[in-house]
Parts: structure tokens; C-alpha cells; sequence
């Protein structure tokens, strides 16, 4: 019924591991496809751990991920996150014209959430279609991703799951992070002729 996506830079010790061991805690039979984007150190070798050798954005390892699962629902999550308790059942009865995740924003015409917790339906993810790529590093492909869904008939809504989220611990420290952060920006406005009216998300 559920996949669950890690996408890790770095960190395998200090949130990876830990993030798998505490859904598998709860969820022992649960399907996680983990994606080692080219970690400095690479993540131990395991069925459930696909490593890429080059470093790709976090859409691009995203969409790696999607096409690499079989659940109907599809929880991506980045691997700096904590997991407090049980979720599958309370997927159940959402709908799946409907894009879900705990830090939603609102524009004037759409929402977007931030991706560092995304819950989509395999059917919705197939009519929407992948991330984008050109959106580098890890910022706005969220945004992105959520204006095409409305264009479609998908809503973003917010829905609260037993995840926290450390506040992005393992990107702040990628060279340039900030002036590619607001190229992507760019990026988006461009692509749709769009002027974002809410800050960019910080965590």
C-alpha cells in the first residue's frame, strides 16, 4: 500500500540509520527505498539502499525513488527526520486526487509544502509527472511540483504524520547553497510567469 523514500546526503549514522530503524520499529514489512546521493562516505550496502555515484538533485533522486518503489501511496521523506510513531493506517482513507505534507503554504492561487515530508498517490505522481531536475540541489522542485499538480485538479493540503524534521541538519553546510536556493527561485518564476508571495521555507 505504502512506499517510503530517504533521500540522504551524508548523515548515515546520525539520521538515516536512525530514521529507517525507528519506521521499521513500527512498520517491520514496510517497503523503504533509500537513495545514497553520493554521500562523502557511502551508506552500507543493502537491498533497500540504492547509491548514485554522481550527486544528483533532490528531484532527480526523488523521481530515482518513485520509480524504484510499488506502493499506491508514495512518502517521500528527507533522511534528516525522526520517526515517532505508526502512519500507514491513517493513510487509508486520504484522498488521492490530493498531494499531502506537514508545512504547507499558500499563494493566492495554489499551495505548496515544503518537501522535506511529501505524500502523494502513484496515480496523482503518474498525472502530475517527475519532479523537475533543473531545479538544483534540494530547493523549489517542491513549489514547482505542487503549482503543476493544481494546474491539474490536485490540491496540496496539510496533514499531520508522526515525523519531525531537524530543520535541514544535513544541507546547509553544501557550498552555495543560498545563491542556488534563489536561482531556483528564479528558475520557477520564469518557468510559469509566477511571483511567489511567501517566504522560502527555512527547514
Amino acid at each position: 500500500m505504502l512506499s517510503v523514500i530517504i533521500v540522504g546526503v551524508n548523515g548515515w549514522e546520525e539520521y538515516t540509520r536512525p530514521l529507517i530503524a525507528g519506521i521499521w520499529t513500527f512498520h517491520p514489512d514496510i517497503e523503504i527505498c533509500v537513495i545514497d546521493n553520493a554521500s562523502d562516505k557511502p551508506y552500507p550496502d543493502a537491498p533497500h539502499i540504492h547509491r548514485l555515484d554522481k550527486r544528483v538533485s533532490y528531484a532527480e533522486a526523488i523521481n530515482y525513488g518513485i520509480d524504484h518503489t510499488h506502493g499506491q501511496w508514495i512518502l517521500v521523506l528527507n533522511n534528516d527526520v525522526r520517526c515517532d510513531g505508526a502512519f500507514e493506517s491513517l493513510i487509508k482513507e486520504l484522498d488521492p486526487n490530493t498531494i499531502y505534507g506537514m508545512t504547507v503554504y499558500s499563494e493566492p492561487t495554489f499551495n505548496w509544502l515544503s518537501s522535506w515530508i511529501f505524500l502523494v498517490h502513484r496515480t496523482a505522481a503518474f498525472i502530475v509527472g517527475e519532479f523537475d531536475p533543473r531545479f538544483e540541489i534540494c530547493a523549489y522542485e517542491d513549489v514547482d511540483y505542487c503549482y503543476r499538480a493544481k494546474q491539474l485538479g490536485i490540491d496540496t493540503k496539510p496533514f499531520k504524520l508522526p515525523f519531525y524534521h531537524y530543520d535541514g541538519k544535513t544541507r546547509w553546510d553544501i557550498d552555495g547553497y543560498e545563491s542556488i536556493r534563489l536561482e531556483n527561485r528564479m528558475r520557477l518564476e520564469e518557468k510559469h510567469g509566477i511571483k511567489l508571495n511567501t517566504r522560502a521555507y527555512d527547514g
